[in-house]
């Protein structure tokens, strides 16, 4: 069978499983196409290693390892993801936005200062306070 004639069949059967399970999707733990990507690319692995006529060697096998995060790992980081958003948005203006541009924007204290026209001293306390207040929030 050619490689050709392989990718059909994996395709073939990607679109049929898809077809059978997509009452089991759930939208909570990938997009749809991470979903689908997912279920052709193990269909094509099983047609790699059961038309293989040659056992793999330990590198070739290294290479089919999926080191992506798996559904739980992405919905774990979506819900983390969402909990600090929502906790931020309980922060006073200030803290929320040296929080943000210090942390995700990687600012500097002195720079964040410089662009807020603030004291070093206001905005080293803005964000101590702010994270503490986002630690309380994401603990309770």
């Amino acid at each position: 069978m050619s490689r050709n004639d392989l990718a059909e069949e994996v395709l073939q059967e990607a679109f049929v499983r898809i077809w059978h399970n997509a009452s089991r999707y759930n939208e909570n733990l990938s997009a749809p196409m991470t979903w689908m990507v997912n279920i052709t690319r193990n269909l094509a692995i099983d047609q790699l290693r059961k038309h293989r006529e040659v056992p793999l060697t330990d590198d070739q096998a290294d290479l089919l390892i999926d080191e992506s995060p798996s559904a739980h790992e992405q919905l774990d980081s979506q819900r983390e993801a969402r909990a600090l958003e929502r906790c931020l948005d309980t922060l006073e203006g200030m803290q929320r936005k040296s929080i943000i541009t210090a942390y995700f924007h990687g600012v500097s204290n002195t720079d964040l200062a410089t662009q807020l026209a603030a004291p070093l001293g206001s905005v080293k306390s803005w964000i101590r306070r702010g994270m503490e207040r986002l630690r309380r929030c994401l603990e309770s």
